[in-house]
């Protein structure tokens, strides 16, 4: 009976007396990282398969040759009206049967290689847990503003040349844009640092705008909660905003700041409260590590920016610390909703 050239590949199964005879004729088979199928007519003995062809030899010498089985190619040996077929392990099956492996190959690359797919999927995860945690019309708007923020980051980027990708949200812990090189100095490194903060202080104000106008508790909550993300992103230490825009004052500034930290963290003066948690120890141990590894990573003179620009930043800096401090200590104070 001929070998159909459409008939479909089957798995050669190891009770198989095809399998047998192959591992009679090719000791290896068993040990090959590929897989073995058969297709065609299926004798009943042994006998009836006949002898290995010298061409099938050759194919054989051809598996064996080979180093590392993943350089093989695709071998069919010829048993009378079957036929077996050895895929190495780096060659999928043309019969289109389920790979799993590959399946996640796929999805992995594809998210790698559209990057807007990842964005999208770490938005829409980041709303769905803000949204059971804390609601869902405060997810929106403390989705919106941290995005806005880190679009302050991208655009600071790309004036001054350092491509940049679109943000990825971390639910609980923000977002962040991933670079392919770093910045030059520490006045590029001020510049790209403040200007998320300007422009998430510029969202959390249109939102307090709303709740002015038209005074639905919703939209104050928004706001108190961007001035509060931001009271604490501009501590000047590493790696928030704030470390970042005035990193050039190095631990004159990071020692403060390193105060005003644990108050943010632990200590609400709002509401006169204390708070405890693991996820609060975990952003101070990741502060900690990069205060100590900054020195390592830049030369002496990656510091070395004009004096008119140490002020400049520092005032700038200063100004957007002062507004998220007054507008979190205002919100809380004049429309108490929690």
């Amino acid at each position: 009976m001929p070998v159909w050239p459409d008939e479909a590949w089957r798995p050669l199964s190891s009770i198989d007396p095809h399998w047998r005879w192959l591992t009679r004729h090719v000791p290896i088979a068993g040990t090959l990282p590929g897989t073995w199928e058969i297709r065609g007519q299926l004798a009943e003995s042994e006998h009836l398969f006949g002898s290995l062809s010298d061409e099938d030899a050759v194919r054989i010498e051809h598996i064996l040759g080979n180093k590392d089985p993943k350089d093989a190619h695709p071998v069919v040996l010829h048993l009378g009206g079957a036929e077996i077929r050895y895929l190495p392990p780096a060659v999928t099956s043309p019969t289109g049967r389920f790979n799993l492996r590959r399946i996640w190959t796929v999805i992995i690359g594809l998210l790698v290689k559209f990057k807007l797919v990842l964005v999208f999927g770490s938005v829409v995860l980041s709303l769905f847990v803000y949204g059971f945690a804390l609601g869902w019309a405060y997810a929106v708007g403390l989705v919106v503003i941290i995005g806005i923020h880190e679009s302050g980051h991208v655009v600071a980027n790309r004036i001054k040349g350092i491509p940049a990708s679109l943000p990825i949200f971390i639910p609980f812990l923000g977002a962040f844009i991933g670079l392919k090189k770093s910045p030059k100095n520490a006045a590029d490194e001020a510049f790209i640092g403040v200007m998320g903060p300007l422009f998430g202080l510029a969202a959390t104000l249109v939102a307090l705008g709303l709740g002015l106008g038209t005074h639905r508790p919703i939209f104050f909550a928004v706001a108190e909660m961007g001035f509060l993300l931001h009271v604490f992103n501009l501590m000047p230490v590493l790696p928030l905003d704030g470390g970042r825009t005035v990193g050039f004052w190095r631990w004159k500034a990071w020692i403060p700041g390193m105060a005003g930290v644990l108050v943010v963290l632990f200590y609400n003066p709002i509401y006169n409260q204390f708070r405890f948690d693991p996820l609060t120890l975990f952003i101070v141990l990741l502060i900690v590590i990069s205060m100590v590894r900054e020195p390592k990573q830049h030369g002496p003179d990656y510091s070395l920016i004009a004096s008119r620009w140490q002020w400049t930043y520092t005032a700038i800096w200063g100004f957007a610390l002062l507004v998220s401090i007054l507008g979190y200590w205002g919100v809380g104070h004049f429309h108490p909703f929690v």
